[in-house]
């Protein structure tokens, strides 16, 4: 049996053990959430969870070079980079794959020029992913910085200073 019979065979279970290791960061409750509410307005986390992790788990299956960056999988990594979390802990879930397509596979003969393509790939797309998610700090960083800015220049510009304005009287 090979590498990809398992990954188109055994997609559903693997996906849902994926959004699992996701999902596992959060809050009992807000799990719950996640998995039992389907529409995406009132679960838009939980949506675009399993909407990136299928494209993401479609360009990993994907032996050609196919471009990484897809709009549900952009959305998701958007929502890893507002979160005050590290970025090894908001990227981590991408190398998990590995793990679970070897155990979903357990002890199927696979080649392992077929374990090395995948790690490959994943390696491939785990890279992009970080490109993809570092251009979103920096966006958010530069959002806030210039919101302070204006914060800042609100204050200073043309105002009256209250102290000044008590002078006055």
């Amino acid at each position: 049996m090979s590498l990809e019979t398992v990954l188109a065979d055994r997609r559903k279970e693997i996906l849902r053990k994926w959004e699992e290791v996701v999902l596992d960061r959060y809050e009992a409750e807000s799990v719950r959430i996640f998995k039992n509410q389907k529409d995406p307005f009132a679960n838009p986390l939980g949506h675009k969870t399993s909407a990136g992790l299928e494209e993401l788990y479609e360009v990993v299956c994907d032996e050609s070079d196919v471009e990484i960056e897809t709009p549900a999988l952009g959305q998701l990594i958007k929502l890893m980079a507002v979160q005050n979390i590290a970025p090894s802990q908001a990227l981590g879930f991408v190398f998990s794959l590995k793990v679970i397509v070897r155990k979903v596979a357990g002890k199927k003969e696979i080649s392992s020029r077929e374990w090395e393509s995948l790690d490959a790939r994943v390696d491939r797309a785990a890279l992009a992913l970080f490109d993809i998610y570092n251009a979103c700090r920096e966006q958010l960083h530069r959002v806030r910085f210039n919101d302070l800015q204006k914060q800042r220049n609100a204050l200073t510009s043309e105002a009256v200073c209250p102290s000044a304005f008590m002078n006055d009287e």
